[in-house]
């Protein structure tokens, strides 16, 4: 197990490099062929096991640039706090209201604190418990072919549905089913680029880790208030497992939950970038809206 750790893990790091530095894979090319025996095809075992997404470093990427569009900040804060009181809502919704009993919400909670959300308000959506609200999926195609899952919580479910169309129409977007196929529901750790002793991680040393928990996958990427993350991906099932895991070795998890996570990307030209971004937060700006999850790479 050790070996094959190791050699996968090698060939993930080339992979970064190459991404990284195109003279790297010009050199490659140039040299001589190796007069060594070709080495068994490691990378169908690799796909299965462990996939690395930092083709292109945190903050660098176009979409993750357009996507990001910040009103004030204050307004930004109320926003995200808007989302964190869905959250929980559903969280009590599906597990009751005792963090103790109800792990999913335990974790919305420590998200909260981290998040720096009053107590007053995490306190005031808990205790909208007795609401009745309903959990809604919507399936929808945006700008370029991109598909899209729109993740609600609301008390009236045809006024949701029929907000989320007309945004959705008035954007370029559309209601469409068969986007839920394009997701897998995993499960997504959230760490800090340092650790609790305040040491940098690399990206290399996430491959490492992830391998040594058992992740599927490792993202390179920014948060909403772009300090730059990783993400641990993982099957849903093995989610606190590898949480735990985390933790033992020092790392610094800003939040555990579930998520529909695309297994089929898209790219898009310009144009369709912009107005994608735009439907994106206007979708995330109506009051019931608590995720919008998409495809696009």
């Amino acid at each position: 197990m050790a070996a094959w750790a190791a050699v996968n893990l090698s060939r993930a790091a080339a992979r970064c490099l190459l991404a990284r530095d195109p003279g790297i894979r010009e050199a490659l090319l140039r040299a001589p062929p190796a007069s060594q025996p070709e080495p068994p095809d490691w990378s169908l075992a690799w796909g299965r096991m462990l996939h690395v997404t930092a083709a292109v470093p945190a903050g660098h990427n176009k979409w993750s640039k357009v996507r990001h569009i910040k009103g004030p900040k204050d307004t930004e804060r109320s926003r995200i706090f808007s989302k964190l009181s869905l959250s929980i809502r559903l969280a009590v919704k599906e597990g009751g209201p005792n963090p103790d009993l109800n792990s999913n919400l335990a974790n919305i909670l420590e998200v909260c604190r981290n998040k720096h959300m009053p107590k007053s308000t995490m306190e005031a959506a808990l205790k909208m418990e007795k609401t009745k609200d309903i959990h809604l999926l919507y399936e929808g195609r945006g700008p370029g072919g991109s598909s899209l899952l729109i993740e609600a919580l609301s008390n009236s479910g045809s006024k949701c549905h029929s907000d989320i169309k007309r945004i959705l129409n008035k954007n370029g977007g559309m209601m469409a089913e068969g986007a839920r196929h394009f997701f897998d529901k995993k499960g997504v750790i959230v760490v800090g680029v340092e650790d609790r002793a305040k040491k940098a991680m690399s990206l290399e040393r996430a491959l490492e880790l992830a391998i040594e928990v058992g992740a599927e996958d490792v993202k390179e990427t920014e948060d909403e208030e772009e300090k730059n993350i990783f993400k641990f991906i993982c099957d849903a099932s093995s989610l606190h497992q590898v949480r735990k895991k985390l933790d033992s070795l020092g790392l610094c998890c800003v939040s555990c939950t579930l998520e529909f996570i695309p297994n089929t990307k898209v790219q898009l030209a310009d144009p369709d970038l912009e107005q994608a971004a735009h439907l994106i937060q206007a979708l995330g700006n109506h009051d019931d809206v608590i995720h919008v999850y998409d495809n696009i790479e």
